[in-house]
Formats: C-alpha cells, structure tokens, sequence
C-alpha cells in the first residue's frame, strides 16, 4: 500500500521518488494537487478523500487509513434537468454581454503518430462518460436553466492540415482557427467541447487544441479530462473497446443534493460570518469610470448587475517569479512557516495591496476549488464540471510595511490565521447566496458591495511526469488563443490569476485601463513580486 500510495505521489508532484514519512505539503503539494491524488488513487483501485489527506499528511499514515475501494458507481450517462450552482448562476449575473463567449482552452502538442480513429473515439467518450460535457443551457422567461441530454452521435474532432505554409503562416492559421472556435458556441445547442487537430508535415509535430465552455469546466476538470483522454485513445490504438471506469458523482446529483441540503438549513450557522465578510472599501482609482456603473462592480456573485460594468474593457499586466525562487515557495516556505502555499501567495498579495491603499486591512475576493466534502457520501474525484467557489476574507496587515523591515513570518502567521477562521474553505457564501432561505439569502445580497480585487491561484500545472512517456501528449502549452468576448469586462476591478508552469511562478493582473492606469497596476504587481523573492529569499535562510 505504502509503495503505490508513494508512487501517485511522485508522479502528481513530478518527482523522482518520496519517501514514507515525506509530508505531503512540504514537498510542494496543495489542495488542488490533493484532488489529483485522490483521483489517481480512485483510478487504482484506492479509497480515500482529501481529508483523509489533509489529516495524514504522510504516506505512512495515510497507508493505514486507506483501503480497497469497492465498485459502486455507475457507468451508464446521466441525464435531467438541474438546477444552476452558485457560481453558474454567478456567471449568468454578470456575464451579460455574451454568455455564450466564456472558455477555457489547451493546446497540446502531439507524438508524431497519431491515430485520428482512436482520438476521434476517444473525445467521443469523454462526451458518454462526463455528462457535464453535455450539458446545455437555455432561457426562459429570462431565467437561465441547464439540462443534460443523451449522448448524441457526432464529430467532434475538427481537423486542418497546415503542411504548406511556413512556420509563421500556420502558427497564425492555427490561433485564427482556435479563434474561430471559441466564438462559435451555442449554449443552448452545444456541444460544449471542441477538439481541431492541426497537422504540419513530417518536420514538425501535430497539435491538438481542446476547448470548452466554462460552464462546464474548471482547472481540476482538465486535468481529469486529459488523464481520460489519454487512457481512451490508448485503448483506441490498442483495439479495446473504451473503458473509463464506474463514475464519481454527477455533476446533476451533487447540484440537486446541494440546493436541497442548504434550503434545509445545513449552512444557515455561517450566515453571521459571510454578513460581517462583505463589508469591503473601495478599491482607489485613477479615473472615475467612463462606463457608468464600473466603479461599483463587486466581487459578491450576483451583485454586478450594471452591464456597463461588466461590458469595461481589460487589460493585462504579467510578473513572473524565476526558478529558484518558485522552488523555494512551493518546497521550502511550508517547511520554514509550518503553512501552505496559499497562505504564503496572500501574505504577498495583502502587503502590496496595503502599502497602495495606505491601510492595514485588506478585503480581496479568493476562488477555490469548490470540492469540498460538504455532501456525505459524495465523490467527486474524477467529476468534471465548474464547482469553483468566490468568498470574501479580510486580513490584517502588520504596520511595517517596508520590505527591508517586514517580518515575513509573522505576516504569514496573520494572513494564516484569517484564512483558518474562514468556515468550510468559503463554500457557504455562494450556496447560502443561491440556495438559502429567503432571509439568508436576502440578508448576503444586501449587506455590502464586497471586495473589487479576486485572487486565483490555480495550482502547478507541470508538476506531473508521466504525460511525456508512451502516451498521446508530449508537452502542455497552456490556454491558447482568444477564449473570451473581450467586450466582457468581468466583475472586479482587479482580478489577479496565477500558476505554476514551466517551473515558473506567474501571475497576469487583470484591470480597467478606464478605472486605473497601466503604471498604478503594473506597480502593485511588481511590489507583489518582490514580496514573493523577498520572503523566497527568507524562508530558504530558515530551513
């Protein structure tokens, strides 16, 4: 048990080897990475949960928890009406522009042999066994609703052969066609993937670009999705009929079991808290807005409903941590501060935005991954859907704010110590805000604005090492192309999102050139950046 338990290990952290008394999160793991090794135990015939990981943090103790799973899930697609999570119905508030225009995308590059059967096979699967993938969304009396019907026949695969251009031409045939792709979804038509092989002749290998609707994705589900297409096509190429495994809970009965749970009360007790959380400053700016409404645009889901607001233009400003000091965040600062790399990212992100505003306590709007094991009984390792959460947290920034003076463990301890009060990871803010009583509900959507800055880090998208060996992908380059209406302005006025990729800590902040200036933004990234080597430089001086 030991040596398989260590083996999902390695592989999810892209290591060479751990050992049994290894602490999961000091070697770089998180919560979304613990998703992955929930999901890859599942696949091996493994049970255990995320708690189950969260409380056995090393492979020895986590071994003697987990057992055999039995085989209790279904195969067969499910279909039914549902009714809209909280962030969907997030989405749909302030997304008014062109709903239809929302995605997330990756492009893959390719073995040089590729089966065009077995993958044309396989993404067929990935419609049968994830209805999420399936799902469609109509309105009605202005009200959206989602259904997911039987799994139709059809091409997915869309394929374009690129041999007779130079280098530069198809490279820019291909981003106009993933363009094209992109703009074309119909919610209410679907289907809400599509797949364009690009081929280049014999010099150069294919690619293969993916890309979904975000309604009926999210970080996690891509890398589910990427591990069953993988396994589908090796089943296409080997003549075996494709075999996905039983499934993890719908995305249909986790919606249903929510809303019901939380109509009944099972999260009225977190009401308080997210009432006293919603009461957030605005942010300053450089100009009033030039779209009324703008400056009011929140981060509360549901409470941007000025379509001038979400109709702003953005703009990007990008900063990037170097190689030893990502290392030193994700391997060395859980060690140094006994704490996980979120709270580290925050630390960061709270004394940038404290040294701009000029004030000791920072309200931001954080995203989560939404799988928390709130529905007993519930699965959703190998789920693919959009479960993400937004909640609002404050935290108290500590007076020195010059970095030659900061004490950095300390500032982690405090952005630690907000981050563990708030109850269930955040998940109640969006669930009592869709789900709740009349009172509950009314009480969050009228307490306050809510924070104008979101922050999002999804995780390490390159700390896996099998998918460069025998399988259809050699390398992950990452979204591609234009996967928005850029007339959607969003519902913050910052939004800052992050990752690791090619051993590199990045984050782009997101912002209205009609409400700040490149040069305000620019500089508070870059104040957040020096945060990051700063306390990179102080944890590797501590272990």
């Amino acid at each position: 048990m030991e040596s398989r338990i260590a083996a999902i290990w390695a592989d999810v952290l892209g290591l060479d080897r751990v050992g049994v008394h290894d602490n999961f999160f000091d070697l770089g793991g998180d919560s979304i990475l613990s998703i992955q090794v929930v999901s890859r135990a599942r696949q091996s015939g493994l049970a255990l949960t995320t708690k189950d990981l969260f409380s056995h943090q090393s492979v020895a103790t986590l071994a003697a928890v987990t057992t055999a799973e039995r085989d209790e899930g279904g195969a067969e697609p499910v279909t039914g009406d549902l009714p809209l999570t909280p962030i969907q119905r997030w989405f749909f508030a302030t997304h008014t522009v062109n709903p239809h225009y929302f995605n997330q995308s990756t492009l893959l590059e390719l073995d040089h042999e590729v089966d065009e059967v077995a993958l044309e096979g396989a993404l067929a699967a990935l419609l049968v066994h994830h209805d999420a993938l399936r799902m469609r969304f109509t309105q009605e009396g202005g009200e959206w609703r989602q259904y997911d019907p039987e799994p139709e026949p059809g091409a997915v695969l869309a394929r374009y052969d690129l041999s007779g251009l130079p280098a530069h031409e198809a490279d820019a045939a291909m981003e106009r066609t993933a363009d094209a792709l992109h703009a074309g979804f119909d919610l209410g038509s679907g289907p809400l993937l599509k797949a364009a092989l690009f081929r280049f002749g014999d010099d150069r290998r294919p690619f293969l670009f993916l890309t979904a609707h975000h309604l009926v994705i999210d970080g996690v589900s891509w890398r589910i999705v990427l591990d069953d297409l993988d396994i589908a096509y090796q089943q296409g190429v080997r003549g075996e009929p494709v075999d996905l495994g039983t499934k993890s809970t719908s995305f249909r009965d986790w919606a249903r079991q929510l809303a019901e749970q939380v109509a009944d009360g099972a999260l009225d007790h977190e009401a308080d808290h997210w009432a006293a959380a919603l009461d957030a400053r605005p942010l300053p700016v450089d100009h009033e807005p030039s779209a009324p409404g703008a400056s009011e645009a929140s981060g509360a889901p549901g409470t941007s409903e000025a379509p001038d607001a979400s109709a702003a233009e953005t703009r990007a400003v990008p900063v990037e941590i170097d190689e030893a000091d990502t290392e030193a965040l994700l391997r060395a600062a859980p060690t140094a501060y006994r704490t996980r790399i979120n709270d580290v990212l925050l630390a960061a992100l709270a004394l940038a935005l404290s040294r701009w505003t000029g004030r000791d306590r920072i309200s931001v709007e954080l995203e989560g991954h939404g799988r928390e094991d709130v529905i007993e009984g519930a699965d959703l390792s190998r789920t693919v859907g959009w479960f993400t959460t937004m909640y609002p947290v404050s935290f108290d920034v500590p007076a020195a704010r010059d970095s030659a003076s900061v004490d950095w463990r300390r500032l982690v301890k405090s952005v630690r110590r907000h981050l563990r009060a708030v109850p269930g990871n955040g998940f109640g803010f969006g669930a009592l805000r869709t789900f709740g009583t009349d009172a509950v509900r009314e009480r969050l959507t009228g307490t306050g604005a809510g924070p104008q800055v979101v922050f999002n880090y999804l995780g390490q998208w390159d700390a896996r090492s099998a998918e460069a060996k025998d399988g259809l992908v050699h390398a992950e380059h990452g979204s591609f192309g234009q996967d928005h209406d850029p007339r959607e302005g969003g519902s913050h006025l910052l939004e800052v999102v992050g990752a690791v990729q090619n051993g590199r800590l990045g984050f782009t902040w997101y912002y209205r050139p009609g409400v700040h200036e490149e040069s305000t933004v620019a500089a508070v990234a870059a104040d957040f950046a020096d945060a990051l080597r700063r306390i990179a430089q102080d944890c590797r001086g501590a272990v």
